[in-house]
């Protein structure tokens, strides 16, 4: 078997499908199970999507993001899970009876967005650091 080398449309890809489905996922249980979902769940989500496929990413190329790699892949990371945060945050609130802003919409997006950017850097660099 070929070991082709992972691009890093390829990483942000497997982000995506990955992240998308354990949020789903989540949302899923804890709807079933009738369990309050918490930033801490989805702190968690976010932190295994982003090392798993950073890690993925190091394991098949044997190497570490470069600069200019590691710039698009957080950048990249940080859009699809603002995306995703909008998407999920707004069909949420559609069914919410009270019903919220689009002002107060994009803030909460805008915050959450800034929070886990945070994360997603911390989690890009801790995947090299487990690699050497």
């Amino acid at each position: 078997m070929k070991n082709d080398a992972m691009s890093v449309k390829g990483v942000l890809l497997r982000f995506f499908l990955l992240y998308t489905m354990l949020f789903i996922t989540a949302g899923l249980l804890s709807h079933y199970f009738n369990i309050r979902q918490n930033a801490g769940v989805n702190m968690g989500i976010l932190a295994v999507s982003v090392y798993w496929v950073c890690y993925a990413f190091g394991k098949r190329n044997g190497r570490y993001f470069s600069k200019t790699e590691k710039t698009a892949v957080v950048f990249g990371l940080a859009s699809i899970n603002i995306a995703l945060q909008f998407l999920f945050t707004a069909a949420a609130l559609s069914q919410s009876p009270t019903g919220l802003s689009a002002v107060a919409l994009l803030f909460a997006a805008g915050l959450i967005g800034s929070l886990h950017t945070v994360v997603i850097y911390f989690f890009v660099g801790l995947a090299k650091k487990l690699l050497i």
